[in-house]
């Protein structure tokens, strides 16, 4: 089990997987991804969570994790929740695809954080996943996640027109892939 202190700028960051003990700090998941959609940022998510509606996320994962088809880090700064990256092995004809997500609260963006777990993450994946590929779909107004995808060498494969809506205009989705 990942668990391990990192410094970036400031800020003395654990990262680990996430774990059963987990579902006892549903408040402070919901609290992160709230914050997020209280900020816009460019994630799926455009409404609050309820507590229930966080705690059975929660336990959605851990059971894709115990199945083996998903890996969750968790960046933590004085216990609180600042980051969460995820791998996910596909499907049936699509089970040589890990598909990769990540979310950073503001204040921790543009330290090094995404990615390190972006690496992270893929690196956990290859062990226990076993992808031929990793996929992750961007924004295509997120020039700075674009930006960083192509620095570990992720390229677009595919381009969604006016998939995403944003801030009240509809915005390409991209598609990015890289060999594992």
């Amino acid at each position: 089990m990942l668990r391990e202190f990192k410094k970036f700028a400031d800020h003395e960051i654990l990262i680990r997987e996430l774990n059963r003990h987990d579902l006892k700090r549903v408040k402070e998941f919901q609290k992160y991804i709230n914050a997020l959609i209280d900020e816009d940022a460019k994630i799926l998510l455009n409404k609050k969570l309820s507590l229930k509606e966080e705690k059975e996320w929660i336990k959605r994962e851990l059971r894709e994790i115990r199945n083996k088809e998903k890996i969750v880090l968790i960046a933590e700064s004085n216990k609180e929740i600042v980051g969460i990256c995820e791998a996910r092995k596909g499907r049936y004809r699509q089970s040589h695809i890990v598909e990769l997500g990540i979310s950073i609260k503001k204040e921790f963006r543009g330290i090094g954080l995404g990615k390190y777990l972006m690496k992270k993450v893929m690196k956990v994946a290859k062990k226990k996943l076993k992808p031929k590929y990793f996929l992750l779909h961007v924004f295509a107004n997120n020039y700075i996640a674009i930006n960083l995808y192509k620095k570990l060498g992720f390229k677009e494969v595919a381009r969604t027109p006016k998939l995403l809506q944003y801030r009240g205009k509809l915005i390409d989705d991209i598609t990015m892939m890289k060999k594992a």
